[in-house]
């Protein structure tokens, strides 16, 4: 009887195997035999489920995007727009963990000489803005400049994440928890 194989398992796993790599040491280190390696599997096993390494790249990165859209979007769901963007920021900022966000900074400084990179990066981004947008436009009161305060929650939690990995004493959740409440109180968040 031939063995039965978990393809969804395997397709996971390789993607796994991408996203540890790329945020460990980035994505130029990401080859086949890396990835085969951390996975377990051998090279002809990896490119049964990929073409190359650019579909390898792609599917890994769209997989990790999509698992954070869905959280940031269960984190919104049911809420008042109010409660909602407080949720996202929170969440983006210290729900995420730090496995997350150095899978994160590894897409944003790969999107600069990946383009399967950039693309997904770019419509994970269409997608946040998007969310941003929506929720900062339907707060009562409606801010004067939408637009501002939608650019300035994206460098804040950028910026909040950052300070996580640049200093030698990284910021703790509380000092980074009083960040994030200074930045919402003037929306009334």
């Amino acid at each position: 009887m031939p063995r039965q194989v978990d393809h969804d398992g395997r397709r996971a796993a390789i993607a796994e195997a991408v996203s540890a790599i790329a945020a460990e040491r980035g994505f130029a280190e990401v080859t086949i035999r890396a990835v085969a390696a951390r996975a377990g599997a051998s090279t002809s096993a990896v490119t049964h489920y990929v073409s190359g390494r650019d579909e390898l790249v792609r599917t890994a990165v769209r997989r990790a995007l999509d698992v954070q859209r869905g959280r940031l979007e269960a984190e919104t769901h049911g809420r008042e727009p109010g409660e909602a963007l407080r949720a996202v920021v929170r969440w983006s900022v210290l729900g995420a963990g730090e496995r997350a966000h150095r899978l994160w900074l590894a897409i944003v400084v790969g999107a600069r000489s990946e383009p399967v990179v950039r693309a997904e990066l770019d419509a994970f981004n269409r997608w946040w803005d998007a969310l941003l947008r929506r929720l900062v436009h339907a707060l009562d009161p409606a801010p004067a400049d939408p637009g501002s305060v939608v650019d300035a929650l994206d460098v804040v939690i950028s910026g909040l994440v950052m300070v996580a990995f640049e200093e030698t004493e990284p910021w703790s959740r509380a000092r980074r928890e009083r960040a994030v409440d200074a930045l919402l109180a003037p929306l009334g968040l």
